[in-house]
């Protein structure tokens, strides 16, 4: 076995990160989906109080008209929701890291 030193784990994952298409369905799908999950959570201010300061006003409007209703929820549903979501969330981020530092040998 040939150990890898972390400043090389580094290097090889800035430059999978460079090589990665921003523009992939996939990844595009994952960000949406992990902002909508911002969005729900009680980091919706800090979030949005972040977007006007580089974006301006129209952040809060885009974000309140296309943001789900979610007052109607019991708090079992929203847990069990919250549950899903960080195990798919865990499972992607795992797989794409583990992918990302696993040694080319092929």
């Amino acid at each position: 076995m040939s150990s890898v030193s972390p400043k090389e784990k580094v290097t090889r994952m800035a430059t999978a990160i460079e090589r990665t298409d921003l523009e992939n369905d996939l990844i595009q799908r994952l960000a949406k989906e992990a902002v909508k999950v911002g969005m729900e959570s009680p980091l919706r201010y800090p979030i949005l109080e972040a977007v006007n300061e580089t974006a301006g006003d129209t952040a809060e409007t885009a974000t309140e008209d296309t943001a789900p209703e979610t007052k109607g929820k019991s708090r079992s549903a929203k847990v069990v929701q919250g549950g899903i979501v960080f195990t798919v969330m865990f499972v992607v981020l795992y797989v794409t890291f583990k992918r990302l530092t696993s040694d080319e040998t092929d």
